[in-house]
């Protein structure tokens, strides 16, 4: 190769592109597919794992014990294994991996269900630092030799140098979400975003059951989010600790917070600012 001083504009994006394209296919997770872990006895094609046991190398299980499923007791995605996110009850799993602030990132999962359980419909819900999604799977169809595996994906943007990656179940049973084949991938680098505060109108409003509060924050500040009647009596509160930067959502069950028809104020404080949206339920 000649020794030149600097490289041409075009050689200069041909190498960015090759570079970039190796480092987006690259998985970030540690035991994404979870076959790394503890020994299974064949006899124990079930194993759980509390909230105290490190086993599941790479993840960390939080909230509700979790099971490693083995190919004796369901046919994973690929390998040997699976995770299911309910024991006892709905749990969850997470992992903290490096990122790059205002890179954008996808998550890749597959989902399944064990086969003849009810509820049929299984909720998991899928958490990457400020971005959350839920999912569905119907195990109708399925059976433990053909789990009808099923591929989903989220993008998130980075909102620092770490993002905790979280599979959660939503389904207050035994029988849950499982989950195989995770992984996370860079998508494409970016300068950290900038974000002005800002409050969005309650939707929808009026409110019958149930409603969405979006808001974006400039920076990473500790937050308050609370719903006050019109005399000034909090009846919610939503929001109480430290968000990261940029669009926010929270969700706010109405009926389930015994809210009676009439106008309400939602109340954003952060930063020594307060901005406040008001709506109104109905029966």
């Amino acid at each position: 190769m000649p020794r030149t001083p600097h490289r041409s504009a075009t050689a200069v994006a041909i190498l960015a592109c090759l570079l970039f394209g190796r480092a987006s296919r690259a998985d970030i997770l540690v035991n994404g597919n979870f076959e790394d872990g503890p020994v299974i006895p064949q006899l124990y094609p079930i194993y759980p794992v509390a909230p105290s046991d490190g086993s599941l190398t790479g993840w960390t299980v939080t909230d509700g014990s979790i099971e490693i499923v083995t190919d004796n007791y369901w046919v994973p995605l690929s390998g040997h294994r699976s995770v299911a996110l309910c024991s006892t009850g709905p749990g969850s799993i997470e992992q903290a991996f490096a990122t790059s602030s205002g890179s954008i990132y996808r998550v890749t999962f597959w989902i399944s269900g064990e086969p003849f359980t009810t509820p049929t419909i299984k909720n998991l819900r899928v958490t990457a630092g400020a971005t959350v999604q839920d999912f569905t799977f119907d195990n109708t169809a399925a059976w433990h030799w053909d789990m009808q595996w099923t591929q989903h994906t989220m993008d998130f943007t980075a909102g620092g140098p770490s993002t905790t990656l979280r599979f959660s179940s939503m389904d207050a049973s035994q029988y849950g979400p499982a989950i195989d084949s995770t992984k996370v991938e860079l998508v494409s680098a970016g300068v950290t975003p900038s974000f002005a505060l800002a409050f969005a109108p309650v939707s929808p409003d009026p409110v019958r059951v149930g409603a969405r509060l979006d808001f974006t924050l400039a920076s990473a500040a500790r937050v308050r989010l609370a719903v006050l009647d019109i005399q000034g009596r909090e009846v919610a509160r939503l929001v109480d600790g430290e968000r990261a930067a940029g669009p926010q959502h929270v969700e706010l069950a109405t009926r389930d917070r015994g809210m009676r028809p009439g106008l309400y104020l939602a109340v954003l404080q952060t930063g020594g600012r307060t901005l406040v949206r008001r709506f109104t339920v109905v029966p």
